[in-house]
């Protein structure tokens, strides 16, 4: 078969989480176009079978490659050896783009600064380039060097590509200046989009906290904080955890000595069981992107609770498809969990709604629609 275009995804993450759903899911949709596609993944990075698959198949190629040693001697050397004339580290990932050649490279990060190295290789080299920014943290904001290397990697870039709108917004801040070359778009969801859940019954009111182990991000110590007033450990309020990451001994130290008795933690279990078994969600994160946890949530028809960071909230209304704490601090999320639990009887109703509301701003396939956005950019390159 002769290809028209070539393509090649480059992701900068070393575990797999919910920023490599997009790439992963779209290179699915394009598998059958008429497109030489390749993946520049970070050899530590575990991808799906599927992608594998169509390795086998021959429908794509995987370069695993990143930045070579040096081999013993050369270190010695540059122990004697100035700045200027020591030995550097062959970079094989940007040996293996320049040999292959593509039309386009699509720069998946995790945050919206850790591909700008990518960005300047590609600018550099004449390649054109997207990019895809995951999650975007307040609290930490690019020093002079790196603000400008984003300003001329983004500024240079066909379209950056956001998962929020907050997360343009501060992304404009850091840089000090207005993107005109950027969109919003969706990640994918682990749920049918037609799934139809029954709320599930019990004597007590069960809340998923679903997200990776990483307080840093997640905040699940500030959940836990709540929890250990006596007021939650009083009523019938079941919290179940599901992730996995970092931070898992201490999430298992903060409910031992907060002696948190109806605080659970789970193995991994799957999405859809998730949600036959609670009634809402709730997330305490201090930064994101845009939760795919919450998109699955409300299309499962369960009202969510989140902090007010980041795209968190852009789905989200306040005290009818769920409720948002004004920012990730114990007393903030009280106050949201407290006008929850005198809703609680309205939990099902609010499901409800939630859902009617996440299929009015998402669609159905979300990686189809960015597969046919990059069809259109090759097809005006």
């Amino acid at each position: 078969m002769s290809y028209s275009k070539k393509i090649v995804f480059l992701t900068e993450n070393i575990s797999w989480g919910g920023s490599e759903l997009l790439w992963f899911k779209t290179i699915l949709e394009l598998a059958n176009f008429n497109y030489n596609v390749a993946i520049c993944l970070h050899a530590k990075l575990k991808v799906p079978n599927e992608i594998l698959n169509l390795q086998e198949e021959g429908k794509i190629i995987i370069n695993t490659s990143t930045i070579d040693s040096l081999s013993f001697f050369k270190r010695i050397a540059n122990r004697f050896l100035s700045y200027s004339k020591r030995f550097k580290s062959p970079n094989l990932r940007q040996a293996f783009i320049t040999d292959f050649k593509p039309d386009l490279i699509v720069i998946n990060q995790g945050f919206n600064f850790n591909g700008v190295d990518s960005m300047l290789f590609a600018l550099q080299n004449n390649i054109n380039y997207v990019t895809i920014s995951h999650a975007v943290n307040e609290g930490m904001w690019p020093n002079v060097e790196l603000r400008k290397k984003m300003q001329l990697g983004f500024a240079n870039s066909i379209k950056n590509y956001f998962v929020s709108q907050d997360n343009l917004l501060v992304t404009q801040n850091q840089l000090g200046n207005i993107l005109n070359n950027t969109e919003i778009v969706r990640n994918p969801f682990n749920v049918s989009f037609k799934i139809d859940l029954n709320f599930p019954e019990s004597d007590n009111f069960h809340l998923a906290f679903v997200g990776r182990y990483d307080f840093y991000a997640k905040g699940q110590d500030v959940l836990l904080q709540v929890l250990s007033n006596e007021k939650w450990k009083n009523r019938n309020l079941v919290v179940n955890f599901y992730g996995e990451g970092n931070d898992v001994e201490n999430l298992k130290d903060l409910i031992e000595m907060y002696q948190l008795k109806k605080t659970i933690i789970h193995s991994h279990t799957a999405t859809e069981e998730i949600w036959r078994t609670n009634q809402g969600l709730i997330l305490t994160s201090r930064f994101e992107g845009l939760p795919i946890v919450i998109v699955e949530a409300m299309l499962c028809k369960r009202f969510v609770i989140v902090t007010n960071v980041s795209g968190s909230k852009e789905l989200v209304i306040d005290n009818e498809t769920g409720f948002i704490a004004v920012a990730p601090r114990p007393e903030y999320v009280d106050e949201a969990l407290e006008r929850a639990w005198q809703q609680r009887k309205n939990w099902e109703k609010m499901g409800i709604k939630a859902r009617e509301e996440i299929t009015s701003q998402i669609s159905e396939n979300p990686a189809l629609d960015f597969a046919n956005k990059l069809q259109t950019i090759l097809s005006d390159l």
